[in-house]
């Protein structure tokens, strides 16, 4: 029988990696005030990329059988970093500028709920009732967040656009999410993490340097430049790795419901230590519902 201080040891890798997803957020506020978001991305994945190159090295020979992939494999490839890359870190770190950075971390819990249902629809996977339930509980918390709890603004379209911004990252990470799910069956999880790297960085040069040209390096404070490497070794790197080491102790769907529940609990601690930022109760409220829903769509079944 699992003890307490097993299922703690089991977890503990999640829960660390959840924290280091949710220094993200408060790297990306000191960041997105002296560059712009495509800049972030730029830097933070040229990190992320040299880290995974030397994984990749230290792994052996992991692109025979991407060089070999079809044409259709090599333009989700290249999508992922379309969509998991450049798509999703514009919008997130876009959104940092206009909302709060709690009010980030629990939209983006939203992430598995919506990546079920595309999933669902775009994939064909058979979701449970309790999958529908959870999600409605979820979307309903994401609503409560979006309106400060006045529902019926819903009506005037009065929304925070910051927020706005959060849910089409999340709508990218989703069609990330599902791309990773359409080619796991074929590649490594650290071979698609270094191609959508790889690729992301690509289409990156092409938008972000010709504008450098223009316009020149910008001047960075010592906390952006501390906040860009630790974006691309702490996040991208070493939490990407945790976050595998987790996944193969105890499963996908622990790992991902602990992950996704634990980054928005320690943003709002986060953003309270280094900003001030007040956690009001609607966002104790949202983010209640938000994991409630995570959770019943997470739940495997018996």
């Amino acid at each position: 029988m699992t003890t307490r201080a097993s299922l703690w040891k089991q977890s503990s890798l999640a829960l660390l990696t959840s924290l280091l997803f949710a220094g993200s957020f408060v790297a990306g506020r000191y960041t997105i005030g002296e560059m712009g978001p495509l800049l972030i991305t730029l830097l933070r994945y040229i990190i992320a990329g040299i880290f995974l190159q030397m994984l990749v090295w230290y792994r052996g020979d992991i692109g025979a059988r991407i060089r070999t992939a079809s044409l259709a494999d090599k333009v989700c490839l290249f999508l992922l970093g379309t969509f998991g890359v450049v798509g999703y870190h514009f919008f997130f770190f876009f959104s940092l500028r206009y909302t709060a950075v709690a009010n980030s971390a629990i939209i983006n819990a939203f992430n598995p709920v919506v990546t079920g249902f595309l999933a669902a629809v775009i994939l064909k996977e058979k979701l449970a009732v309790r999958n529908y339930v959870g999600g409605a509980i979820a979307i309903f918390g994401v609503l409560v967040l979006l309106t400060s709890g006045n529902l019926l603004s819903l009506f005037q379209l009065q929304f925070n656009s910051g927020d706005l911004l959060m849910l089409c990252a999340v709508l990218c990470w989703a069609g990330y999410s599902i791309l990773l799910r359409h080619l796991g069956k074929r590649y490594s999880g650290l071979a698609l993490s270094y191609y959508g790297a790889l690729f992301g960085v690509v289409q990156l040069l092409f938008l972000v340097v010709p504008e450098l040209l223009r316009t020149g390096f910008p001047s960075l404070s010592p906390a952006s430049i501390l906040g860009v490497f630790y974006m691309g070794i702490g996040a991208s790197g070493i939490g990407y790795l945790l976050f595998t080491l987790s996944t193969q102790r105890i499963g996908p769907t622990k790992s991902t419901s602990i992950v996704y529940s634990g980054v928005p609990v320690w943003v709002a601690l986060l953003a309270w230590l280094f900003f001030q930022e007040p956690v009001t109760p609607w966002m104790l409220v949202s983010m209640a519902l938000i994991l409630l829903g995570l959770r019943t769509v997470l739940k495997p079944s018996h």
